[in-house]
């Protein structure tokens, strides 16, 4: 009985461990419902927020300047939150509060933001892109040229373009990513059970700075 339990374990190991990415250890984002007003939980959005950047750090190394820029952002609005915690919690207050607040409409927390959800958005379309790649193709660099290209590129000046041209060029396999075809079902499934709570609160959150007048398209 020991010994048979102790192979299961192991094997079960073997396979989890085939991925880098393990979708179900990550928290869901919030939902927006009723019971917060169909606002975004401030902590639980930073919490996901850290979990889901924690995971695009396994793209490699070379992927770190993504991955700082995209923790500077979490921070400044962790460090907003932080002022008063009761006041700002719910995101969208956390921005009103901070736009009424200043001179200057648009500042680095509501910048910060806008940031960190276009971000998002091409991680997301890079996520999704890959469950629904049915032939289940080991390179997965096309799928992220593809995010990039819309999510981010519109606003990339040249140096910024070519930063990320470069680091296309060294992203790892599908199978050492999410997990081979035969033994990724599982997580597969985790990921798209993910998606639906991140795609809701970037949606959710275009709407919002649509709605403010927040949105911005000058180029980094």
């Amino acid at each position: 009985m020991s010994d048979d339990s102790t192979a299961t374990t192991t094997v079960d190991s073997a396979d989890f461990c085939e991925a880098k990415i393990l979708f179900r250890q990550l928290k869901p984002f919030p939902a927006i419902d009723e019971n917060n007003n169909y606002k975004i939980d401030t902590q639980h959005f930073l919490e996901s927020s850290n979990q889901i950047i924690d995971a695009i750090a396994c793209f490699g190394k070379l992927f770190s300047p993504i991955v700082r820029d995209m923790r500077q952002n979490v921070q400044k609005i962790t460090n907003k939150y932080k002022q008063n915690e009761a006041l700002f919690s719910c995101l969208e207050d956390l921005i009103l509060k901070d736009k009424d607040g200043n001179d200057i409409p648009f500042d680095t927390v509501t910048d910060g933001l806008l940031w960190l959800k276009r971000g998002f958005e091409m991680i997301e379309m890079f996520f999704r892109s890959i469950l629904e790649d049915a032939a289940c193709s080991e390179q997965i660099k096309p799928h992220l040229k593809k995010a990039y290209e819309q999510c981010l590129l519109p606003f990339h000046g040249f140096l910024a373009q070519k930063a990320f041209q470069l680091l296309q060029m060294y992203m790892p396999t599908r199978s050492s990513l999410v997990g081979t075809p035969d033994t990724n079902g599982d997580n597969m499934k985790a990921l798209e059970e993910f998606l639906v709570l991140f795609r809701a609160n970037l949606t959710h959150l275009n709407d919002f700075y649509s709605k403010h007048d927040l949105h911005r398209t000058y180029k980094a």
